[in-house]
């Protein structure tokens, strides 16, 4: 019939309904690729967030002290501090001579005079 329209295309060769005009239903190449693209972007953000919360877990900066030696004591009872020489070096060097604020907090801590150090000599400690 002139003027008649099949399976809801819109009479420019457009198939606003996505499937093939034949009322089947079928599943285009297109829809599957665009879904597995989906899922695996899913799957590689589910991967970074649960490596993030491991990292942060393992570096939870649980290991504060009251005084120097509680924080190396609780550094290395906390898995941080492994070995033996990095025990006695971690002791033997306490941080209230470098860090100002908290130095005995398990955290990220600014180092005084490190930038005057660098500009020291060739910039290598």
């Amino acid at each position: 019939m002139p003027g008649a329209r099949s399976g809801g295309s819109d009479g420019d060769g457009s198939n606003i309904g996505g499937n093939s005009g034949d009322g089947s239903g079928a599943v285009t190449v297109w829809e599957v690729v665009s879904l597995l693209g989906k899922l695996l972007g899913t799957v590689a953000a589910l991967k970074v967030v649960l490596y993030l919360l491991r990292v942060c877990l393992a570096m939870a900066w649980k290991s504060g002290g009251a005084s120097h030696s509680e924080l190396i004591h609780n550094l290395r009872k906390n898995g941080i501090i492994k070995t033996d020489k990095v025990f006695e070096v971690m002791l033997a060097t306490d941080r209230s001579h470098y860090a100002k604020c908290n130095p005995y907090m398990d955290s990220p801590q600014s180092i005084a005079g490190f930038a005057e150090l660098l500009s020291l000599g060739s910039g290598r400690l």
